[in-house]
């Protein structure tokens, strides 16, 4: 594989993550939004609930996508398309 696709793999992936993330975030605030207008008990307590999974996501994105810089920089898909 070039050096410039292997940058360009690594940019992508880099970015998708960001963006997964950011996503995420929004995500998170607008349920932490939601949650201060006055929902019902049960209702806040579960969008309490979704933001802190959705939050417990995001350091598995960034090991995930370190996980896939790692294959590139490996050479990892130029091997299986080998076979």
């Amino acid at each position: 594989m070039k050096p410039k696709s292997i940058n360009r793999e690594k940019r992508a992936a880099v970015k998708s993550a960001l963006l997964g993330t950011l996503f995420q975030l929004m995500t998170v605030a607008a349920l932490l939004y939601l949650r201060t207008l006055g929902a019902p008990g049960w209702l806040s307590g579960l969008m309490l609930i979704l933001a802190a999974a959705d939050l417990i996501t995001i350091p598995f994105t960034f090991a995930a996508l370190w996980q896939r810089v790692r294959e590139i920089e490996q050479g990892e898909l130029d091997e299986a398309k080998k076979y």
